[in-house]
């Protein structure tokens, strides 16, 4: 929660019924969050509108079981390529590049500890043990390093 606390702006673009961050988004229509978008699309709006964010949560569906699941609750029947999570999540971290101010924090939970990449340091790191045969979750905390912000700079100039 401490981050959550410190952020000024944040962004959960899979927030189900969470209302923990400054803009949320969910695809099934059902839920509380603020937006109901595809996660990439609905980050590209918020940079379109210069939207830029201290924290990110990016918390999105982790097996492609959970990832048929949310489409389903929207009436979707998803496609083998749909349900590709590395493409998801690769296109996610390259849109949260694009809101996120020098210094940012992004908390990601999943089955791995991949993060942001380059250009993020981890922080912290949390294995949350579900019991029996679920599997763990991974929460990892990693904020933006000075060479990113350097090369975000630069590319501003």
């Amino acid at each position: 929660m401490r981050y959550m606390d410190a952020a000024k702006v944040s962004v959960d673009p899979f927030a189900r019924n969470s209302s923990l961050a400054t803009y949320t988004n969910d695809l099934n229509p059902d839920t509380s969050a603020q937006y109901h978008m595809d996660a990439v699309e609905f980050m590209e709006m918020l940079a379109k509108q210069a939207i830029v964010a201290d924290l990110v949560l990016f918390d999105p569906p982790y097996s492609p079981r959970q990832m048929k699941e949310c489409y389903d609750a929207i009436g979707f029947k998803p496609t083998t390529k749909d349900t590709q999570n590395a493409r998801l999540y690769a296109e996610c971290r390259k849109v949260i590049r694009k809101i996120v101010s020098p210094g940012a924090v992004v908390l990601t939970f999943g089955w791995n500890s991949a993060g942001m990449g380059s250009g993020f340091e981890a922080e912290e790191l949390l294995l949350v043990s579900h019991g029996s045969a679920h599997n763990d979750t991974i929460c990892l905390a990693e904020r933006m390093t000075q060479q990113q912000i350097c090369l975000l700079d630069a590319h501003v100039a």
